[in-house]
C-alpha cells in the first residue's frame, strides 16, 4: 500500500511538472524536505535514509532557484499533489533548511500551507538554520539571488508582518550556536514556536547530524525537544 502511495505521488508529481529526486517507500506520513539557498536534494540524503529507517516517508524536493516567492509555489503545488493522492484530511511536515525556510513559511502564511482556521495542509514544520530575520551579508546581493534574505527588504517585511507561525501548524526552529552564518538572534520565530539550540554544529552540518535528527525526530512527533516560546 505505501509503496504504491509513493508510485502515485511521483507518477502525478511528473504529470504536473513538480520537480522530485527522490521518494523513500515506506511510511505513513509525508515529510518534505526543502534545501536551502545554492542546496541540492543530496544534502538531505542522509536525513532521508534516517527517515527511511524509521518508516517515514520522506520526499526531497527540487526548487527552480532562488527566488522564495517561485519556490513557495513549487512546495505548494506539491503538497496539493500529496494531499490528493493520500486523500481527505492528509497533511504533510515540511524540514527546511537555511533559506528553504524562508520559502516554506511563505507558503504556511500567504499560499494556504496553514490557514487561519481548519486542518492546516502543513502538520510539523522545522527549520534548521533559517535566518528568519535575515541576513545582512545577503543585502548586497542580487534580490532573486539570495537577496531577499536581506533583513531590511521588502521579502522578509512582508513574511515577518505579524504572526510568524499562523494557524494550527506545529513551528520549531533548530539553531546551532556555532552555525558559522546564521546568528543565533536571526533564527526566531514571534508568534509561538519551539526553540532548539544546539552547540558544536555548523551551518550545512545541521542537515546530517545525529543530534539535529533527534531534534527534528521529537518535534515531528509532537514533542518540543528545546523551549516553548509563547506567542
Amino acid at each position: 500500500m505505501l509503496k504504491r502511495l509513493a508510485a502515485v505521488i511521483a507518477a502525478v508529481c511528473l504529470l504536473v511538472g513538480v520537480p522530485i529526486v527522490s521518494i523513500s517507500e515506506t511510511g505513513a506520513r509525508t515529510v518534505l524536505l526543502v534545501y536551502g539557498y545554492h542546496g541540492s536534494a543530496a544534502g538531505w540524503d542522509q536525513m532521508q535514509a534516517r527517515l527511511r529507517a524509521l518508516g517515514i516517508l520522506s520526499v526531497e524536493v527540487h526548487l527552480p532557484g532562488e527566488d522564495n516567492l517561485a519556490n513557495a509555489a513549487v512546495i505548494r503545488d506539491l503538497v496539493d499533489t500529496i494531499v490528493r493522492a493520500r486523500g481527505p484530511g492528509a497533511s504533510v511536515d515540511i524540514v527546511a533548511h537555511s533559506m528553504g525556510g524562508l520559502s516554506s513559511r511563505w507558503y504556511a502564511k500567504f499560499l494556504g500551507g496553514s490557514p487561519d482556521s481548519g486542518v492546516p495542509l502543513i502538520a510539523h514544520y522545522v527549520s534548521l538554520g533559517t535566518p528568519q530575520y535575515g541576513l545582512p551579508a545577503a543585502c548586497s546581493l542580487p534580490l532573486m539571488n539570495g537577496g531577499q534574505m536581506c533583513p531590511t527588504g521588502p521579502f522578509l517585511a512582508r513574511l515577518n508582518d505579524g504572526d510568524d507561525t499562523p494557524g494550527e501548524t506545529a513551528y520549531t526552529t533548530i539553531f546551532s550556536t556555532d552555525d558559522g552564518l546564521v546568528p543565533v538572534p536571526a533564527a526566531r520565530l514571534d508568534g509561538g514556536a519551539c526553540f532548539v539550540q544546539v552547540a558544536g554544529v555548523n551551518h550545512f552540518a545541521l542537515r546530517s547530524d545525529a543530534t539535529v535528527f533527534a531534534r527534528v525526530l521529537s518535534a515531528l512527533r509532537d514533542t518540543c525537544p528545546g523551549v516553548m516560546q509563547t506567542p
